[in-house]
């Protein structure tokens, strides 16, 4: 009998959303701010227009003109202060940014990841800069993916099919690995991150995350939707058989 080949050569995640519960912090930053104006507007609508405005900025950087992902938040803070007609300052996007050491993994992260890179490669890009990367990758305890990249290192922001590319081409470098596109199982709880994962052609799974929008996926299905990273790792062990 022929040996089937194993895959997925790699797991390949999102940060933000993903493994780390990102949004719960935007909210408690957009409460805040919120204070600050004097403002009756829930904290839970201003968050999420501020990312409906973020979400745009970042697709004009991945298909334009390089720039960082605070630079990003910052624009789309603005536009959220037009929206709601709040006269507020740029820089309160510190808000946000201050708080980012109090990110946390969701539960299942930590456990999941372990168990993955024991029979598998696992690696992290994520849309940010290297330091707020790093500091939610700290609060795995100790835990290191077998690739850890960023849109700071890259110069390309996802769902660019340069950042997607990126990726696959430094950790095979790195690794001594050979990796297509096929290889790889993309995980990501946004739409337009699976689905530009999936546009390359790697196999992706949509991971159902709390605060995140719309609720359901939109036009072309992922492989597979999960309810966690332990979801993953079984899709992971069944393929390695």
């Amino acid at each position: 009998m022929q040996k089937r080949n194993r895959w997925p050569k790699a797991v390949f995640y999102d940060s933000k959303n993903t493994l780390f519960a990102w949004d719960a912090v935007w909210i408690k930053a957009a409460s805040n701010i919120l204070r600050k104006y004097k403002s009756n507007i829930a904290p839970d609508d201003f968050q999420r227009q501020w990312g409906k405005f973020l979400t745009a900025e970042n697709h004009r950087t991945a298909f334009g003109k390089y720039r960082k992902f605070t630079e990003s938040l910052r624009v789309s803070l603005v536009y959220a202060f037009k929206y709601y007609g709040i006269p507020g300052n740029p820089d309160d996007v510190r808000f946000m940014t201050d708080l980012w050491d109090e990110v946390q993994p969701f539960p299942d992260v930590l456990p999941a990841l372990t168990r993955q890179k024991e029979i598998t490669k696992v690696f992290i890009y994520s849309n940010v800069e290297t330091e707020y990367l790093e500091m939610m990758v700290n609060k795995l305890g100790g835990f290191r993916p077998d690739f850890l990249g960023d849109m700071d290192k890259s110069q390309s922001c996802k769902p660019s099919p340069r950042a997607y590319r990126w990726v696959l081409e430094n950790a095979g470098r790195e690794l001594n690995l050979e990796l297509n596109f096929s290889d790889v199982l993309y995980v990501a709880g946004v739409q337009w991150d699976v689905q530009g994962a999936m546009a390359c052609g790697m196999k992706a799974a949509w991971v159902h995350r709390p605060y995140r929008y719309p609720a359901e996926i939109e036009g072309v299905r992922p492989d597979y939707e999960v309810d966690d990273l332990h979801e993953v790792t079984k899709i992971v062990e069944v393929n390695m058989v």
